[in-house]
């Protein structure tokens, strides 16, 4: 049988259709990591009080905030994908009311390969590499440029987390002690793995929430909590109080 002009291009273009890749998609997807702070699993307000497990008292916050950094997905074989280089998680301008408290803070990672991962690793404070770097390294705007006002020179590192506010020590409605907690130096930077986890799908943003109970930073390993009274401060590498919350943060965090 002979094949016609016609028909012979049907059947190339056939052919060539037939071996053309099946098109799966996007291969990347993302996710909106919410960063929430609560009191005792209740949202925190800055300026709100609380109640405080030491000598009856209240405790009001206004300043909460921390570095995060080298984000990360990790997949069965151990392939970890980096999310970020560093953001900084600044409750004290948003958790202003109850509706933004409840909101939290959204950061968006996107270009995450497709897959299944197993654990979701975030940092706190920044690693020794980044720590050698100095806030004029950084452009405006950046979370460690000098306008962002996180270096301490005598320190010579970057400042990872501050804990600021004022307590009622008398249980009598007055907050007139100020406490303030900053923690900085190599050798406090945490890293925190969660076993958990994430299915990324192209073209799809994930949801995930990692929650902060601002009161389980205080707590110590014998029950009790930090006596803010005692000891109000702690603004030198290596005091107490700085490795009581650096060593906290992992149990302090919830993700969801």
């Amino acid at each position: 049988m002979r094949l016609t002009l016609i028909g012979f291009l049907a059947l190339v273009l056939f052919t060539g259709s037939s071996c053309e890749k099946k098109d799966d998609g996007p291969i990347n997807g993302s996710i909106e990591l919410t960063c929430k702070a609560t009191f005792d699993g209740e949202d925190l307000i800055i300026g709100k009080a609380y109640p405080y497990p030491v000598n009856f008292s209240a405790l009001k916050f206004y300043l909460v905030d921390y570095l995060l950094s080298n984000v990360r997905l990790v997949n069965s074989q151990g392939v970890a994908v980096s999310l970020n280089e560093v953001d900084i998680v600044d409750f004290s301008t948003t958790n202003t009311d109850a509706a933004k408290a409840a909101a939290g803070i959204t950061f968006r990672f996107d270009g995450i390969p497709n897959g299944d991962y197993q654990a979701f690793v975030v940092g706190i404070g920044v690693d020794t590499i980044i720590n050698r770097t100095k806030p004029q390294d950084y452009p405006s705007g950046h979370p460690l440029s000098i306008g962002a006002n996180r270096y301490w020179d005598a320190w010579d590192s970057f400042i990872f987390t501050k804990t600021q506010g004022l307590a009622d020590v008398n249980g009598n409605g007055v907050f007139s002690l100020p406490f303030s907690y900053h923690t900085g130096g190599d050798g406090l930077y945490r890293e925190i793995t969660f076993q958990y986890t994430t299915q990324i799908k192209g073209g799809q943003v994930t949801p995930l929430r990692l929650e902060l109970d601002v009161r389980e930073l205080l707590h110590q390993s014998d029950g009790n909590f930090w006596n803010i009274e005692a000891e109000p401060n702690a603004h030198s590498p290596g005091e107490p109080a700085m490795l009581l919350i650096m060593d906290n943060y992992e149990h302090a965090f919830s993700m969801f």
